[in-house]
């Protein structure tokens, strides 16, 4: 193993540990006794794939057993404070962060950026929860390494680890949900033999209509999908590479689809009182997304110096149909990068590191000329970033430094749309962050800016999209969109009770955005993208973790997100801005009681979510009532 190598030592029931390694000295671990049970230990190269934990807001959740434990990944990794969902049911699911979504909420899967019409509300992430072990998030434009755009924040996906062992290991689980008649089945594989490492998974959902609260169904919420993945490693001395392959299928059903003035349409003209079985089938409209990831990671681990390269190539294929015969849109996605990245540890003590790299992007938007209609027209982008990050800590206190710079180029030369554009974009973006640890006091604040050129669906739309029942209209005006945040964290703990307080300010300079025209285009409301001058974004989110001494298995917690989004350019709000809202969950964890393991009870737990009133919406959104949502497991 290489001197300065980090290494993360935990166990279920105890305090982790996270250690630098140095071959001349003595290891020896002693984690704290906490007061859950045990489990299994196990040892992680890194403080995070995103950067120090210590030196940036990140937030870690755990994938592994959200399959049977939540409805959904994304319904999971909402309840963290500050994070929501915009959902059209289990099939259309999208995360927002701080009030933030679509481009401004990058997403990457085990290194590779996801791009998949996340600009429209009709689509989902791109894969699910098969194979995945664990998520992290940066919330605001601290993400220096993983591309300048992630103004809202970033999601990491990251699949299980490899297994050493030569004998195979392997799981099938399978789930139902009453509330749609879900079913869902996955499999999967780990093996390894000598430096070859093997993971293989596979999954099938089938889904009818999505059960409303009031006992009706919403009409072609229905969606069906199958993944299968496999990883492939080889380790050899310092060196290490791996191949990944993802294909993912969904058909998901476009619910709530009207022709004209969807405001004119009673909901109840949309839900049906009863599902049959004949609902699992497809109907119209409808969409047919494919989605093929091919990630090829290198890795090279020495004393004083770690490179690493990604090089991936992601490829979106939807179709979507309003009829039985020909397609609606027909439209390809192509997404290629390449990351490479040299990390050198400085200073005698080794406490000083220099991150050095640079991301080369490469996307393609590709109609197909027999479909119906095509929104927007065949375009091009090629970026790329450069960016230098110094890390230095030293006992208690630590700071990095961080600066970036992108060159954005996008063309399209379209004779339909009567489209003849080339134009570059480019900025700088930096975060800079200091910690301070005193006994169990933790102090961080983080000064960060990032900046945002307008994507192609803002640029270039000029047609329906059935899929929001709007006639869409882009602007070749649109310019960069520039964000600055501050972001303070305190955090204290002991034993038996957490807390923390993370207060934020977000300002964000020509905020690009859609709004109604006030016009008709064969009866779709017409709507059209511009940019608002001055946007202001503050809020607080609050946690706080318990667990009584006379009780231990007994956890409670509740989080607070209070978020203030103002537009000052308009009488109105942000569009798709989460209502402030309260999370409490109480868990009863019954390992404790060996009497219970042979029944394979694992826990009891009462989730509820409390929701305020949001009377701060956009033009063409309506004020929501304060709600309360409770989940039993």
């Amino acid at each position: 193993m290489p001197n300065n190598t980090y290494l993360n030592f935990y166990k279920e029931g105890y305090a982790s540990k996270l250690v630098k390694y140095k071959s001349d000295e003595e290891l020896r671990i002693v984690l704290e006794k906490l007061h859950v049970s045990l489990d299994e230990v196990g040892v992680s190269e890194s403080y995070s794939d995103l950067g120090n934990t210590k030196l940036t807001n990140i937030e870690k959740k755990s994938l592994k057993d959200v399959f049977l434990n939540y409805n959904s990944m994304l319904g999971s990794i909402s309840q963290l404070s500050g994070v929501d969902m915009i959902s059209s049911g289990l099939g259309i699911q999208k995360i927002v962060i701080r009030g933030l979504s679509g481009m401004r909420v990058v997403t990457y899967l085990n290194g590779m950026q996801i791009n998949n019409q996340q600009w429209a509300n009709d689509h989902g992430i791109g894969f699910t929860d098969l194979g995945l072990g664990e998520v992290e998030l940066i919330k605001g434009s601290s993400a220096l390494k993983y591309g300048s755009e992630a103004i809202g924040g970033l999601l990491y996906f990251k699949d299980i680890p490899f297994i050493s062992q030569k004998t195979p290991s392997g799981f099938i689980s399978t789930k139902m949900n009453n509330s749609s008649y879900l079913i869902n089945n996955q499999a999967g594989i780990k093996w390894s033999l000598g430096n070859f490492y093997f993971n293989l998974f596979g999954e099938y959902s089938l889904s009818t209509d999505y059960r409303l609260p009031n006992g009706d169904y919403l009409f072609n919420s229905r969606f069906k999908q199958s993944a299968y993945k496999f990883s492939l490693a080889y380790r050899y001395k310092k060196l290490q590479n791996i191949f990944r392959y993802h294909y993912h299928s969904e058909t998901p059903g476009i619910p709530g689809h009207v022709h004209g003035d969807p405001s004119l349409v009673d909901l109840y003209d949309l839900t049906s009182s009863s599902v049959e079985l004949t609902d699992f089938k497809e109907t119209r409209p409808n969409q047919y997304v494919d989605n093929q990831l091919f990630i090829y990671e290198l890795k090279y681990l020495a004393d004083n110096l770690k490179f690493s390269f990604y090089t991936g190539h992601f490829i979106n294929h939807l179709v979507e149909y309003e009829q039985w015969t020909n397609p609606g849109f027909d439209l390809t996605l192509t997404n290629t990068q390449l990351r490479p990245n040299l990390t050198f540890y400085l200073g005698k003590a080794n406490n000083i590191s220099l991150n050095i790299g640079a991301q080369i992007t490469f996307q393609d938007n590709i109609n197909d000329r027999e479909a119906n209609d095509i929104l927007i027209p065949d375009a091009y982008s090629f970026n790329r970033g450069f960016y230098a990050i110094v890390d230095y800590e030293k006992n208690n206190i630590g700071f990095n430094s961080g600066v970036r710079y992108d060159y954005k180029n996008i063309t399209s030369d379209d004779e339909l749309f009567d489209i003849d554009y080339n134009k570059s974009f480019y900025s700088t973006s930096f975060s800079n962050g200091i910690f301070y640890e005193y006994l169990n006091n933790i102090f961080r604040i983080t000064y960060s800016g990032a900046y945002r050129a307008p994507h192609f669906a803002e640029l270039f739309s000029d047609g329906v999209h059935h899929g929001t029942n709007r006639y869409e209209i882009g602007s070749t005006e649109l310019d960069i969109e520039y964000s600055n945040q501050i972001d303070f964290k305190y955090q204290w703990s002991n034993n038996h009770l957490g807390f923390v307080l993370n207060p934020f300010i977000q300002h964000i300079k020509d905020f690009i955005s859609i709004n109604p025209t006030g016009g008709n285009d064969g009866g779709y409301k017409v709507y059209e993208y511009l940019q608002y001058d001055n946007v202001g974004i503050k809020g607080v989110e609050m946690n706080i973790h318990y667990h009584p001494h006379q009780l231990h298995n007994l956890h409670l917690e509740q989080t607070y997100s209070f978020l203030q989004a103002d537009n000052k350019d308009s009488q109105f709000g942000l569009a798709l801005v989460p209502a402030n809202s309260i999370k409490s969950k109480a868990l009863f964890d019954f390992n404790k009681y060996k009497k219970l393991l042979r029944y394979k009870l694992d826990y009891l737990s009462l989730y509820h979510v409390y929701k305020f009133e949001q009377n701060s919406f956009a033009e063409y959104e309506q004020l929501t009532m304060s709600y309360n949502v409770i989940n039993l497991r």
